[in-house]
Formats: C-alpha cells, sequence, structure tokens
C-alpha cells in the first residue's frame, strides 16, 4: 500500500507543478488503455495460463460481473438516502467495480510462496477478463446515459476485451507459453509499465480534481461504507453457505474487500463523469483499506481456518 501511495505521489506532484497537464494526462490515459493493458493481459495469459491446469476458468471472469453487478445494486439501493445527489450512475459504479488487479497482485506476491502465489496470480488475470467486458464496454455508456440507446456487441470489443480474447484463443489452439519471444518479451516490457504509468496517472487525477476535498462528504461516506463494509460482510455470509473450495473462496474474498477500482477515473475521463467524486472514493477508500483489509482477513482467518 505504501509503494501505490508513493508511486500516486509523484503524479500528484507532476500535476502539482505544472510538468504534466490535462491534455497530456487524458493522451497518457488512452496509452494505457489501448496499448499497455491489452499488452499486460497478453504477455500474462498465454505464457501463464493453461486450459488443461484451470478446469472451472470460466467461474472466476463469471464472478467478476456478478461481484460487479451486485455491488452496484447495493450503491443502486443506497442511493435512496442520498436526497439531492445527483451523480448516482458514479456512486453506483463506485460501489460496485473494485481495485481487482494491482492491488490484489502485490498482495498475492507478498503474502505467498512462488507457487502458490502464481496460481493465485493466474485467478487473478481470469478475474480481470471478466471485470475488462464490463469496465470497458459498459460502464462508458452508463456513465454517459446511453446504455439503452448506444448499447451494441461491438462495445464488448475494446482493446483490452480483445487482448483477453485473443490471449485465450491463442492458448487454447498454441498452448501456453506458445507465443515467439521476438513477440513476448517486447509485450512482457510493455506489460511492466502498465502498473507504474496507471499509478502516476492515477496521482495526476487525484491532484487535477482535488480528491482530498471533496465536494460533497456524505456521499463519498456512504460509498465508502458500501464498497468496504456492506459488501464484504455480504459476501462472507454467502461463502459460509456456499461449499466453494478453500483457495477460491480466499481469492474471491480478497477481491471482495478492495477498495474501488482505480481505473473508474480512466474511464471517467473520456466520459464527462464526476471525476472529483470518483477522484475522492478512491482516494480515501485506499486510505481506508490500509486497515480495513488486514482486519477483513483477520475476520475470514478465523472464521474459515
Amino acid at each position: 500500500m505504501a509503494k501505490l501511495f508513493f508511486l500516486a505521489l509523484v503524479g500528484y506532484g507532476l500535476y502539482g507543478i505544472k510538468l504534466v497537464d490535462d491534455d497530456f494526462t487524458d493522451k497518457l490515459s488512452i496509452l494505457l488503455v489501448r496499448i499497455i493493458f491489452p499488452a499486460l493481459i497478453i504477455s500474462r495469459i498465454v505464457s501463464r495460463f493453461s486450459f488443461t491446469e484451470y478446469h472451472y476458468w470460466w467461474v472466476l471472469p463469471l464472478s467478476a460481473s456478478v461481484f460487479a453487478v451486485s455491488g452496484m445494486t447495493i450503491g443502486f439501493f443506497f442511493l435512496r438516502f442520498l436526497k439531492g445527489f445527483i451523480y448516482g450512475r458514479e456512486f453506483m459504479c463506485a460501489s460496485g467495480f473494485q481495485n481487482c488487479g494491482y492491488l490484489p497482485m502485490t498482495l498475492i506476491v507478498f503474502s505467498f510462496d512462488k507457487l502458490i502465489a502464481d496460481r493465485m496470480l493466474i485467478y487473478v488475470f481470469l478475474f480481470i477478463a471478466g471485470f475488462d467486458i464490463l469496465m470497458w464496454s459498459l460502464v462508458p455508456l452508463f456513465l454517459t446515459g446511453k446504455l439503452r440507446s448506444s448499447f451494441s456487441f461491438t462495445r464488448f470489443f475494446n482493446p483490452p476485451v480483445v487482448a483477453t480474447v485473443f490471449s485465450l484463443l491463442w492458448v487454447a489452439l498454441w498452448g501456453k507459453g506458445s507465443m515467439p519471444s521476438v513477440v513476448m518479451e517486447p509485450l512482457a516490457q510493455l506489460g511492466d509499465a502498465a502498473f507504474p504509468l496507471s499509478m502516476l496517472i492515477l496521482g495526476a487525477y487525484l491532484c487535477r480534481y482535488r480528491a482530498h476535498d471533496p465536494e460533497e462528504k456524505g456521499p463519498i461516506l456512504t460509498c465508502l461504507f458500501v464498497k468496504l463494509l456492506v459488501f464484504p460482510l455480504l459476501v462472507l455470509a454467502v461463502f459460509m453457505l456456499l461449499p466453494i473450495t478453500g483457495d477460491h473462496k480466499f481469492f474471491l474474498f480478497l477481491q471482495a474487500v478492495m477498495p474501488s477500482a482505480i481505473s473508474l477515473v480512466v474511464v471517467g475521463a473520456y466520459t464527462g463523469a464526476n471525476n472529483r467524486f470518483l477522484s475522492s472514493v478512491i482516494f480515501y477508500g485506499h486510505l481506508i483499506a490500509i486497515f480495513s483489509i488486514p482486519l477483513w482477513l483477520q475476520i475470514y482467518n478465523m472464521i474459515f481456518k
């Protein structure tokens, strides 16, 4: 968490001293979505995933969609308590979409030995596949209010989703690790830039939209209550009833306790959403998560040890 905040602080400072401006940050976001993220997805899935090793791989992308829709539904319920708040779509998205990639990956790498960590990282990439389908296709339409009028299945084929489908097809046809190194190594190098670049962009957006100084504190606190308390509590209750295996159960609960997705700010930038609200939810959500994630994992350990 400290590393995340340090990188974001660098981006915050770069924007604060005007070394980067709005136009540069927005173009960098487009580069991240259209080039860097797809490179990361292709390099990781092709090099690490195998259908024979993960028979129920489809459960994880499906779970990502269920998590997002469930969180948005809970957010919609809590909106009725926010009289006069006009940014309901942003509230619902922040309630439904969590930081499902970099933060879980960081915690997994630092918490497990290599054998277990590699398996859990595959879970992350599969979960991200379902997450990306909604984040980069339906969320932009939802935030702009054009979900019904402009819906088209072609919307699903944005760069991250295309990269995911391409990677799975490649593995199905030619197997894990079969991509020539002359292609794989440059893709991996591009993908490695995704983490620090996304943090720098986040920091710049946090400064740009004054995330530390929200306009409306009530909706921010309510959204954090939904994302970091209500949703994990409901997921924990469901897991006490469903016969899910240990590693899948732990991974999904780890996803359930994550703060709101950083990529919401990237999507918000090119959809004209209220990025000040989204930035504040992300900023304070990650700040609280420093304490809430260890607490939730301790509770999980006490129940399912």
